[in-house]
């Protein structure tokens, strides 16, 4: 699947939604108020917010969750050439080949069904600079491409957006495009299915340092 695929996935018109939370609202801890869909909505703003802002995806749902995440394989990596927009996005050449990452975050420890979020990942490994352990690192899938580059790693967050649905755990919640860059140079594009699970299990009242100077409420 192509970038320009998943763009035509995504609903904009997130602000006018209106939850169907029959069989959900009344399961969704810390939403005891008059106005559970309200309550949900302002978890979808926050998250949104905190994809926004983090440094890196994963830092943003483990935050969010609280606990550590690991990435599963949906495919086995693949390579392909890159279209035209990803040719822009990746600054290559039109024609290079890239690798295809496509997999889950799931929790670290626990039930490994519990999928929290979907990343497909369009990667220019020859900007990685990643050492031996790195790169086997990489092939062997199990740590998200954020935390492999590390501190090396920048994050610049493309969108985020609310996706038109009721709020079911295994049904997306939120998509978001970024691009990695390492010293500046892109290399990686990656695009995030944020699932309900998140949003449903738990609402954090502690706001993450690096935005705390942000107004926080999504209430008017």
């Amino acid at each position: 699947m192509s970038l320009v695929d998943i763009d035509t996935r995504v609903s904009t018109g997130h602000d006018a939604t209106t939850f169907d939370t029959e069989g959900t609202a009344a399961d969704v801890p810390g939403t005891g108020g008059e106005d559970p869909g309200r309550d949900l909505e302002d978890r979808a703003v926050r998250l949104k917010r905190l994809i926004n802002t983090a440094p890196t995806y994963t830092a943003a749902l483990s935050w969010w969750t609280g606990f550590t995440v690991r990435r599963t394989a949906r495919v086995p990596d693949t390579r392909r050439e890159v279209n035209p927009l990803e040719a822009k996005l990746l600054d290559v050449a039109l024609g290079t080949r890239v690798t295809v990452r496509d997999g889950f975050l799931v929790p670290a420890t626990g039930d490994a069904a519990v999928r929290l979020a979907a990343v497909t990942a369009l990667v220019y490994e020859p900007a990685l600079g990643l050492d031996i352990d790195g790169q086997a690192l990489l092939r062997q899938g199990s740590v998200p491409l954020g935390e492999l580059l590390g501190a090396a790693v920048q994050r610049a967050t493309q969108f985020a957006v609310r996706v038109d649905g009721p709020p079911h755990a295994d049904a997306p919640a939120l998509y978001s495009q970024a691009r990695l860059l390492v010293a500046g140079r892109p290399v990686a594009v990656v695009t995030e299915t944020t699932y309900w699970w998140p949003l449903l299990r738990r609402a954090p009242t502690a706001v993450p340092q690096y935005i705390q100077a942000a107004p926080w409420t999504s209430r008017p």
